[in-house]
């Protein structure tokens, strides 16, 4: 049925490239081929996304996905801008078990070219030193490193560049497909990758940061954390600003509770590092957008969408959050929960009598109590939220008939968070005697 359909797409005198042999792995990451303006249709096997490239001109490129229930609607491609390399569409994701892709070209442009991009899952990996620590790093939490998602370092370009500081953060998403497994996220920033540099000529991938639905923050751009690495992720807006990228697609969807956490992350830890407050203002120069021309003094939100400075609909959804992600990720620049205090009485405890743990946090967080015994199982717990807990426990056993417990030496662990910082944690011992039995009969 397939090979019916090229060939009937060749007699209409469209342009036809071929699908990439399926047998044994990709050579080279990146394929692309010389396409002239008009309708060009490719074959595809283990792409993960096709781009339209050219070198002067304008152009306007639709695509649409050829799948078994038959072809998608047509759609606008947005031109994905940069301060660097050649223009270029957005990498356009490919649906899972389309087999074609076709996209029509119209406009002045010259030099166009059809790039396919392969997963990269058999691609060589070059580790990467450890990311510099930064002061806002212990708010932004674990980092999955280049070498996590398996950047070849060998394609960067040189040496990155740097501003001053940071003084915005820039929200993106990549308008990938959406409902991607965690293990998947690697491929698809190698295939994001790829397209940055062997098809659009970038020095690194565009992106100072991304993070995924799982809640997990990735490294992108090589430079180093903590250090103000100029990307290419907002033309024009680039220095000073850091671009952070929501993996999917936002038009239409919203991001995961996880996702939103991750992100206000980003932005405490860009704020705290740079000190700046993210509900504010600031006013930045334009270098030349497609909504701003160079020298253009715009006032922006320290935390923006690339819409606010492109002709795009990127980040979708997200935009509409930013207001919440601003005023939370100010509330997690905030000190971290201390367990002010804690009391514990009825200790020795005899059963039925109870033994009871208070706490006081300096601020309201997630706190949990446990009570464990002489091998760590747990006889009694109690979690909350706020800045009070309580745990009490009458010394009898969860079973049926409750039983006294066995005497000997127990412990209470109190443990908090906030959902930013690292969790606080205090605890001790107490002891349980021989049971009361006046109180057992009573």
């Amino acid at each position: 049925m397939r090979r019916l359909l090229v060939v009937a797409l060749a007699l209409t005198g469209l342009t036809v490239l071929p699908s990439v042999s399926s047998a044994g792995p990709v050579d080279d990451l990146v394929t692309s081929v010389a396409v002239g303006l008009g309708t060009t249709t490719a074959g595809l096997s283990h792409e993960r996304l096709v781009g339209v490239t050219w070198q002067a001109g304008d152009a306007t490129v639709r695509y649409r996905w050829h799948e078994q229930r038959g072809w998608s609607a047509w759609q606008t491609a947005e031109e994905d801008t940069g301060d660097e390399g050649i223009p270029g569409t957005q990498p356009l994701w490919r649906p899972v078990g389309a087999d074609l892709a076709q996209v029509s070209v119209t406009g002045t442009a010259r030099g166009l070219r059809l790039a396919r991009v392969f997963d990269g899952t058999a691609r060589r990996v070059l580790a990467l030193a450890p990311a510099r620590a930064a002061t806002g790093r212990a708010v932004l939490g674990e980092v999955q490193t280049r070498a996590d998602w398996g950047a070849d370092e060998s394609w960067v370009r040189r040496a990155p560049s740097y501003a001053s500081k940071v003084v915005a953060v820039t929200v993106h998403h990549t308008d990938n497909v959406n409902g991607y497994a965690a293990s998947d996220v690697p491929s698809l920033i190698r295939a994001d990758y790829a397209y940055h540099v062997k098809g659009r000529g970038w020095s690194d991938l565009g992106y100072n940061l991304l993070v995924d639905q799982y809640g997990r923050v990735w490294e992108g751009r090589r430079g180093g954390l903590g250090r103000a690495t100029i990307g290419s992720h907002a033309q024009g807006f680039n220095t000073g600003t850091l671009g952070v990228a929501m993996i999917g697609d936002m038009t239409h969807a919203t991001a995961s509770v996880a996702a939103q956490r991750a992100l206000e992350r980003v932005i405490a830890y860009a704020a705290t590092t740079w000190h700046f407050d993210p509900r504010s203002t600031v006013r930045l120069t334009s270098h030349g957008s497609p909504r701003y021309a160079s020298g253009r003094v715009v006032a922006l939100h320290r935390v923006f969408g690339h819409l606010e400075t492109g002709r795009t609909q990127c980040p979708g959804s997200l935009q509409q959050d930013l207001p919440q992600l601003r005023a939370l990720g100010w509330v997690a620049m905030q000190a971290a929960p201390r367990i002010v205090s804690t009391q514990l009485t009825g200790a020795p405890m005899h059963a039925p009598n109870p033994v009871v743990l208070d706490g006081q946090l300096s601020l309201p967080a997630s706190w949990q109590a446990v009570f464990r015994d002489r091998n760590g199982l747990v006889v009694a717990s109690a979690t909350g939220t706020g800045a009070h807990l309580h745990l009490g426990w009458d010394g009898m056993s969860r079973g049926s008939p409750a039983l006294p417990a066995t005497p000997g030496s127990y412990s209470w662990t109190v443990k908090a968070t906030d959902g930013f910082h690292d969790p606080v944690q205090r605890t001790a011992a107490f002891t349980v005697g021989l049971p009361d039995p006046t109180a057992l009969l009573r």
